[in-house]
């Protein structure tokens, strides 16, 4: 709701696309409504439900947490199509989805080691969630399901280029796209149809649920180490796995079709050599195995204590993003959210910055 405009409850005008008087030859703006009135707007609303367990082992030596989360959005603002008349404009937004996350996350920390010179804390963090569309629909307003993660660059043309789903019953994130059935022997894409057969044409194609943005679950490990009482170390790995991302940068760039008058990548050079000869077609081919895992931080400090001017000097490094391991081939396996759609790696993303940082802490 923070995103949506004060004015979308309203019915202003805007310019239409001009058009040409024949009589004077003159180019006229013709005003429209963007869209109808709604003065029945409101907020989203969310409901909130966590169940949780505590426990600490051994004088705490061992501890941790177990906690059940569920989120529910009721009235989900989303745009619809009505008829005109009665309404002014063929659009209205409306207050009518209805949206849920729910997921378990277990927390465990533990002492290994606490001498008189050397202190190790480990944590580790496991967490998995499932997010889905409940209804999109009331008696006033129909929705049967929206198209998400649409793709555009070279070759690709026409309206079916939608990677994703949103329906009642699904997950956020599915993939519903041509499953890829191999090349032709003249090099063309081929797809399964609904009739259990392959096509080459991707209008006939069956468009299948063959996979999902979401991770299956998620793992965190921290390590934090105190010595000799003035060094500390730390550092962070972090996993993802058992989703899928799909690979827009392969599909665009990896395709021999424009050589030898455009820049394209090397795995371009790879499916020449398999034969392929087609134009960028949108199907499963171009989906990856998406799980990873990241050092994510590591840092190593020394503290100079009890001087006379100040409390304490702390010396540190600390690298971020430092290693990544994947299957995924493109730059980053890690993709941000855009609205519904997630998962999609667009050519035009930039991947997670590594920094390495020196620096100095004084406490007076």
């Amino acid at each position: 709701s923070q995103e949506f405009s004060n004015y979308q409850a309203l019915a202003y005008y805007q310019a239409g696309e001009p058009t040409l008087n024949f009589e004077t030859g003159e180019n006229a703006i013709l005003m429209q409504y963007a869209h109808a009135a709604n003065p029945n707007l409101k907020w989203e609303e969310n409901a909130e439900l966590n169940i949780g367990i505590d426990f600490g082992l051994f004088e705490d030596k061992i501890s941790g947490s177990i906690d059940y989360f569920q989120k529910t959005t009721y009235d989900l603002l989303g745009q619809y199509s009505v008829p005109m008349p009665p309404y002014p404009a063929p659009s209205i937004w409306a207050n009518v989805g209805e949206f849920k996350v729910n997921g378990l996350e277990i927390f465990l920390q533990a002492y290994p080691m606490r001498t008189k010179n050397f202190d190790w804390k480990t944590a580790v963090v496991f967490s998995t969630y499932k997010q889905e569309v409940v209804t999109l629909s009331n008696d006033e307003f129909d929705m049967a399901e929206l198209h998400e993660g649409w793709l555009s660059g070279r070759g690709l043309v026409g309206d079916l280029n939608w990677t994703q789903i949103v329906r009642p019953g699904l997950s956020l994130g599915t993939w519903y796209m041509p499953e890829y059935a191999g090349l032709s022997a003249d090099g063309k894409f081929l797809f399964y149809t609904a009739a259990g057969g392959v096509t080459r044409d991707i209008e006939k194609a069956e468009r299948r649920d063959v996979g999902s943005a979401q991770p299956k679950f998620e793992l965190g490990w921290s390590n934090y180490f105190t010595f000799y009482k003035n060094f500390d170390a730390s550092f962070t790995v972090r996993g993802v796995f058992g989703n899928k991302i799909f690979n827009t940068t392969n599909l665009i760039f990896g395709n021999p079709i424009w050589l030898p008058d455009v820049n394209v990548l090397q795995s371009a050079l790879d499916e020449k050599a398999r034969g392929l000869n087609d134009s960028p077609r949108l199907s499963s081919y171009y989906l990856e195995d998406g799980s990873f895992v990241r050092l994510d931080n590591v840092s190593i400090g020394y503290n100079i204590k009890n001087l006379k001017v100040v409390k304490n000097i702390r010396v540190y490094f600390t690298s971020n993003n430092l290693l990544t391991i994947t299957d995924y081939s493109g730059i980053d396996p890690e993709i941000s959210a855009t609205g519904l759609s997630f998962g999609l790696d667009q050519y035009n993303v930039y991947p997670k910055t590594r920094t390495f940082t020196l620096g100095v802490n004084v406490t007076l």
